[in-house]
């Protein structure tokens, strides 16, 4: 068997379930995992997800010198003995290719790539190409072009969207390849959903972490919109946390809207409170928007979630949501910010039960033909095989 070793940053990485997932279900190559931080435990619980448990891991905190923990602070790179700890245990693995996740973690791992007779690929995934490019006064771009887009032998983005936003800070095009890297739609998959008139309010669910990115406080506005137009049917889940939790409560208070509206709290994936959240819910809001700090998703994992379990989706013309969303046939979308158009949105799904029927069965459909992790990871296997199949050095440019 193939052997294909997965870098990030820090372990609390390995919580995210878009790299989590794809570590898990490979088929035919046999993974493993380095980082440099490793968290602690005082975290929740949530450091039992950062193990990697089963598989081989080099975690490079182990045994680190303030000299090298002082190198990594202050200069965000690795020790030389980091990158001879690294080779020595790419030897080990037998490793037969390299997956590096996000693009400005990938930065830091420049001397593998370069140093490693090993092709290599490196993941983006929202905010590595849109918001940390203008970090440090540009100083983020120039360190993309340096540092990836040179030695990497191939970098996968999530959309054509995504695409052109590479090639726009230097990436040679030739260099990507456009790929999404799927979601476990069974997870979330219930055959049994029915859409029948509601009894009660319509139930709406966000299900997101509190940051501008998700569009939380334009979904607020929207349903302040609806209530000023008599349009009150409607109750509000939002599951998550975050540095916005204070605003949206306050806001909430503000435009009458507390008794339309329940904070839960986060949820830990894929868990049977997740699972319920979503099969509760009438309809899945994600109004998803590019931040002033040009912070962009990639493909939010929790529409696809929603897709899979028959929810109908209310999202934005946002980054790469289009590419997984037919307006109109799979689910709506309105334009980033624009409060008028979702609250419209809005008042269609909540007062038309067949259109909430026809978008939920239209994009479950979608989710399980084309979003599928199982489906997804058999494609990223694919372009490893090119890889080591066309033996490629990584390009470099002149």
């Amino acid at each position: 068997m193939k052997s294909v070793v997965h870098f990030v940053r820090k372990s609390t990485q390995l919580r995210a379930s878009f790299i989590r997932n794809q570590i898990q279900y490979h088929v035919r190559y046999a993974p493993a995992v380095v980082y440099k931080q490793f968290s602690r435990q005082n975290d929740g619980g949530y450091a039992a997800l950062d193990t990697a448990e089963g598989l081989p891991v080099l975690d490079l905190s182990q045994g680190a010198t303030l000299v090298e923990k002082a190198l990594f602070k202050l200069a965000y790179c690795l020790s030389g003995r980091d990158t001879s700890r690294i080779v020595r245990f790419l030897g080990e693995q037998n490793a037969t290719v390299l997956h590096f996740h996000y693009g400005s973690d990938a930065g830091m791992y420049a001397s593998v790539m370069r140093g490693a007779d090993l092709p290599s690929v490196v993941s983006f995934y929202g905010y590595d190409c849109s918001s940390f490019p203008r970090m440090y006064c540009g100083y983020g771009g120039r360190f993309l072009r340096q540092n990836v887009f040179g030695p990497a032998t191939r970098i996968l983005a999530m959309s054509q969207q995504m695409q052109d936003d590479l090639v726009s800070l230097g990436c040679p095009r030739e260099k990507i390849v456009v790929h999404y890297f799927g979601t476990d739609i069974g997870r979330f998959a219930f055959p049994a959903r029915e859409y029948p008139e509601p009894t009660g309010p319509v139930r709406l669910l966000i299900l997101a972490s509190f940051v501008p990115q998700k569009g939380h406080l334009i979904l607020l506005r929207a349903l302040r919109k609806l209530l000023s137009q008599g349009v009150t049917d409607f109750t509000l889940r939002l599951v998550g946390d975050g540095p916005l939790h204070a605003k949206l409560v306050r806001y909430v208070d503000e435009a009458g809207l507390a008794k339309h509206t329940d904070f839960t709290g986060a949820i830990l994936y894929g868990s049977p409170e997740m699972a319920s959240a979503y099969q509760e819910a009438d309809i899945f809001v994600h109004p998803s928007v590019t931040s002033r700090a040009n912070e962009k998703e990639g493909i939010p994992g929790a529409i696809v979630e929603a897709m899979a379990s028959g929810l109908p989706v209310l999202s934005t013309f946002h980054s790469g949501i289009p590419s997984i969303i037919h307006n109109e046939v799979s689910g709506l979308l309105v334009p980033e910010y624009d409060v008028t158009a979702l609250a419209e949105a809005l008042s269609r799904m909540i007062a038309d039960r067949n259109l909430r029927e026809r978008l939920g069965r239209r994009g479950r459909e979608h989710a399980e033909q084309c979003l599928n992790i199982r489906h997804q990871e058999k494609a990223l296997e694919a372009i490893y095989d090119q890889l080591i199949d066309e033996g490629k050095r990584p390009i470099r440019d002149n």
